[in-house]
């Protein structure tokens, strides 16, 4: 058996090359249909996706989530062979050729070359594994793949999300994997709470909320969190709708491992000194006091200030980017705690924990410990669209199978509306925040119009126009999607 020494970084950019080997291949056969049979459509994207199996979970990818068994570190030395033809041969003739049609006839052209040497690998990947999987379950891992969802934030401009949640549901995609930053993490939270619900749940929550309800202007001992201008009061206005759509008890905790599609959420934790000051004090010397509210004129000034002064956190020496959820240890974490913390703008809202919770206590205290952090913020300081950390999860085992399309939303991307343009200086900021990420995603979706990112708790009329907006979009996004999700099926030469 051939074994793999490459190291990891080796290993993860020979994957994601292949991931944009297949997605140009994808995106050509959909812009061109017809430019190749349908035997040898599945030949070409066959070989791609085979060329990459290195480890899975047998009968993971035909549920679109993680089985009972163990996982499969595949080795051949045929299918070795067969990654560095697609890796050159293949590669070579998708990318030389200019016109998309031609690119998939060259790169077809050099899969028939190897059709022995793909059947080669694929028999000895079978007789090699036989007592670890069967042919039907390694034709479901190279042929189905799961949605992966990476929800970005942006406050009240994220709420078109939930109108494209809405077109994918109808159309019969459902996430497998979601992960969420900040108002990206609250979203996300209600889409993991079930596989299907009826959209007007959605939008009769939503409309539910109130201002009132869920900011507050109380003084508050910090414990994990940031300070903020109000306070952010999650479980009182969210809570009991969450856990009905979780099929929860009224009264039980759910927790991140209890929801129904596997849902991890990005904090952002602040470091020891990279402000200069602790956070009692940052309080202190920027007048965050929780416990005056502010008038409409100072409110819209305050804001002004601090959304300029987000900017800071915005850097990696100040804030650690933490993927909650991923570990045993967070994945037991309360889910609303978890979305709290990703979504407390520091300066702004100011989320903690003040309910007698021994057993969250203790977790939040070892995490912060753990990380070396003094506070948890909103996780878009970290990564505002995290399709890199997404990524890498699947890679290691989150939900089994590796064979995955990543979709990524983004609704706080440059904008030149008068609810966006004031905001040009942070958001061009983030921007090159989320360019790294876009490698890992086959799609990153800017969604445009939005509601302004201030707009939190917005009227019915506006909720419905946002609403609106993102089926709209997606509903164009569709057919293209769509064709990354046909099954794949092994074709004999």
């Amino acid at each position: 058996m051939a074994t793999d020494d490459r190291p990891p970084d080796t290993r993860e950019d020979e994957a994601l090359r292949l991931q944009r080997i297949e997605a140009r291949i994808v995106e050509g056969l959909f812009d061109h249909p017809g430019v190749l049979s349908r035997a040898e459509e599945h030949r070409l994207r066959y070989a791609v996706v085979l060329a990459g199996l290195d480890t899975f979970q047998p009968g993971a990818a035909a549920k679109h989530a993680r089985v009972e068994g163990e996982e499969v570190r595949v080795r051949s030395r045929a299918l070795k062979q067969l990654r560095s033809h697609v890796l050159s041969e293949v590669a070579d003739a998708l990318f030389r050729e200019r016109k998309p049609v031609h690119s998939v006839e060259a790169a077809s052209a050099a899969v028939v070359r190897a059709l022995p040497l793909m059947e080669r690998a694929r028999s000895e990947v079978l007789e090699t594994h036989a007592n670890d999987f069967s042919a039907r379950q390694l034709d479901q891992e190279v042929g189905i793949k799961t949605l992966v969802n990476v929800a970005g934030g942006g406050g009240g401009a994220a709420w078109v999300y939930l109108g494209a949640w809405d077109v994918l549901q109808r159309a019969g995609i459902v996430p497998g994997y979601l992960v969420g930053a900040s108002m990206g993490a609250v979203l996300g939270l209600f889409r993991a709470a079930a596989t299907g619900v009826d959209f007007d749940t959605y939008s009769r929550i939503a409309k539910s909320i109130s201002t009132d309800e869920i900011f507050r202007y109380v003084s508050l001992k910090r414990r994990f969190g940031f300070p903020g201008m109000a306070r952010l009061y999650l479980s009182s206005a969210i809570g009991g709708p969450l856990r009905s759509m979780a099929g929860r008890p009224g009264d039980s905790t759910l927790r991140l491992c209890d929801l129904a599609i596997p849902f991890d959420t990005i904090v952002a934790g602040i470091r020891p000194d990279a402000l200069g000051e602790t956070p009692e004090q940052y309080a202190t010397s920027h007048h965050l006091h929780e416990d005056q509210r502010p008038t409409a004129l100072q409110m819209r000034a305050q804001v002004a200030v601090q959304l300029v002064r987000l900017m800071q956190f915005v850097n990696p020496r100040v804030a650690k980017e933490i993927v909650l959820g991923a570990d045993e240890e967070t994945a037991r974490f309360d889910a609303i705690d978890s979305v709290g913390f990703s979504a407390a703008i520091p300066g702004l809202l100011h989320y903690d924990m003040t309910r007698d919770d021994p057993t969250m206590d203790a977790a939040l205290t070892s995490l912060l410990e753990r990380e070396e952090v003094v506070a948890l913020v909103d996780g878009g300081v970290a990564n505002n669209v995290p399709s890199g950390p997404a990524w890498r999860q699947v890679r290691s085992g989150r939900i089994g199978t590796r064979n995955a399309y990543y979709l990524a939303f983004d609704s706080l991307h440059p904008q030149y509306s008068p609810g966006h343009l004031w905001l040009q200086p942070l958001t061009r900021v983030l921007a090159l925040q989320v360019a790294p990420n876009d490698r890992y995603a086959h799609r990153r979706i800017e969604f445009s119009p939005t509601l302004s990112p201030i707009e939190l708790v917005p009227p019915s009329s506006r909720l419905d126009r946002a609403f609106a907006w993102g089926r709209r979009q997606m509903a164009a996004e569709l057919p293209r999607i769509q064709k990354f999700f046909e099954r794949v099926r092994w074709v004999a030469p």
